[in-house]
């Protein structure tokens, strides 16, 4: 069976006059529901709290991934294990003096770990504690910064961690995550991405009807894919 790319939309950018009916749409259709946590602190912008992964937690099927863009993501893990994150993804460089103490109590708290890094950090930085992981995000720009160029560097990234992952019979998922649109879906794809983080420019930004902004992204998707 031909492998497909999973889509995560990241759930901060719903209107809020439209809420109800964009988180019906996505639920129904998406593999995940990415949630960015944004401290003003480790990226120079704020987002989504635990309160909002609480408030869809008993209201969606799909998976929600608690992506901590937050200084010290140490502090907060049983807030958003409470609040109904199924998997919990902070830095790589927010984490380096406990890695192994911090992924090892995301699973104990009964969630799937997962890992981000920024297009700088090499994936000599995560390979010990791979073994953990059942998520790998690549960030294909900076964290946390709008309207960046995707960089394609990133994409040798990706193909390395594939090749690690069969080289040591390892199961994460590989995600990509920053500035994604319809020119990046193939080679993302072709490098081994598993899935990609869907923000305005994939999607919200394709029509003011947000149905209709769906149906385009999904179009685009698919023909990028054929």
């Amino acid at each position: 069976m031909e492998r497909k790319l999973m889509i995560a939309p990241s759930m901060g950018c719903c209107d809020l006059f439209d809420m109800e009916r964009q988180v019906r749409i996505i639920d129904e259709n998406s593999d995940f529901l990415h949630m960015d946590i944004k401290d003003g602190v480790y990226v120079p912008s704020f987002g989504i709290g635990p309160e909002f992964l609480e408030a869809l937690k008993d209201k969606v099927k799909t998976p929600m991934d608690a992506h901590l863009m937050i200084k010290h993501p140490q502090k907060y893990l049983e807030v958003f294990a409470k609040a109904g994150a199924a998997y919990i993804t902070p830095h790589t460089d927010c984490i380096e003096g406990d890695a192994f103490v911090t992924l090892n109590k995301i699973k104990s708290l009964g969630c799937k770990a997962g890992i981000a890094l920024n297009p700088s950090v090499p994936l000599t930085t995560i390979e010990y504690y791979l073994p953990l992981l059942d998520k790998v995000t690549v960030m294909i720009v900076d964290a946390g910064i709008s309207g960046q160029k995707v960089i394609e560097q990133t994409f040798d990234k990706i193909r390395d961690l594939v090749k690690i992952r069969e080289e040591k019979g390892l199961n994460f998922l590989i995600e990509a995550d920053g500035s994604m649109n319809k020119d990046v879906y193939r080679p993302l794809y072709e490098a081994g991405a598993d899935m990609v983080v869907l923000g305005p420019p994939a999607l919200w930004n394709k029509a003011e009807d947000f149905e209709e902004a769906w149906n385009i992204m999904e179009n685009e998707l698919k023909e990028a894919l054929e």
